[in-house]
């Protein structure tokens, strides 16, 4: 007979639910329905366990008959070692028979069981031999690899991005500058060649977005966002007109206070920003530089 069903007959006898059980064994019920349907198989730890708790031997759990024309002498001569040493598992990889504790391992898996519109975390046993549990390593490596390489890629887009972009906006600037050089305006073209710097480390810090500067922008600007009163209109069609003046008129301030203070982050990070973008693109060198 299955191991599975001996199981479920123990636990039968016992009066025990699959609840029950699972809760005197430390496991999810889950766990204990696929034992009894053989879809998986206790560890050699928990089958100990079933024995005391259903008050039998493992040769009982097994459905192991003894050989009657086998004297105690010779059953007391076989070696303890072995007997501690056979296991009755099967991979859940490759569904070997693990029969060597050495080759039998056990591995721990934590994963979310949706039950209707909740949900709850629970762990999963799993029991692998040795050459599964180096083909489970080999692909957690691979998966780990594949994960870096995505991260590594998208901060040297950014790292590319932080160059471009800043480029081209404070080439307008230096276009500027390169005119009123010409018609002989130094001091508009010293303003805008300095523009130019700030443009490009402003908005060069702004993309890296590993640095304190981008958040300190976002913080400040935000302050700007402010919830504006209510309007009470008279239920007519001068009181409806008066009171989407004011909605309009409101909704216009809070741009231009919105703004106001995208503006004030705006001068607050600038100048900042011309001395930490050095080391923002340091940083993001030294650690996803190696592509």
């Amino acid at each position: 007979m299955p191991i599975g069903a001996k199981i479920k007959e123990f636990r039968t006898k016992n009066s025990l639910t699959q609840k029950e059980l699972a809760e005197k064994l430390n496991v999810t019920f889950q766990a204990v329905s696929r034992w009894e349907n053989d879809e998986a198989e206790p560890s050699f730890d928990t089958l100990k366990e079933m024995t005391n708790i259903f008050g039998c031997t493992a040769d009982d759990l097994f459905g192991i008959v003894k050989d009657e024309g086998v004297s105690e002498t010779n059953q007391e001569a076989q070696p303890e070692i072995e007997k501690e040493e056979s296991v009755f598992i099967t991979c859940d990889g490759c569904k070997k028979h693990i029969t060597d504790k050495n080759d039998l391992n056990r591995i721990e898996e934590e994963k979310t069981e949706r039950f209707g519109r909740t949900s709850r975390k629970v762990i999963v046993q799993h029991t692998l031999c040795n050459d599964c549990l180096e083909i489970r390593k080999a692909q957690e490596e691979e998966l780990h690899r594949k994960a870096q390489e995505i991260v590594e890629q998208k901060y040297f887009k950014r790292r590319i991005h932080s160059f471009v972009w800043p480029s081209i906006f404070a080439a307008f600037f230096i276009v500027g500058s390169i005119m009123n050089f010409v018609d002989g305006n130094i001091q508009n073209g010293i303003v805008g060649l300095v523009l130019a710097v700030l443009a490009f480390t402003f908005l060069g810090t702004m993309i890296l977005f590993n640095t304190f500067i981008p958040n300190l922008w976002i913080t400040v600007a935000s302050w700007g966002f402010v919830k504006m009163p209510g309007v009470i209109m008279e239920f007519s069609i001068d009181g409806i007109i008066a009171g989407i003046v004011v909605k309009i008129i409101l909704w216009f301030f809070g741009l231009l206070i919105a703004l106001a203070f995208a503006a004030l982050a705006t001068v607050i990070a600038v100048p900042l920003s011309f001395f930490v973008y050095p080391f923002a693109i340091r940083r993001n060198i030294l650690k996803y530089g190696n592509i």
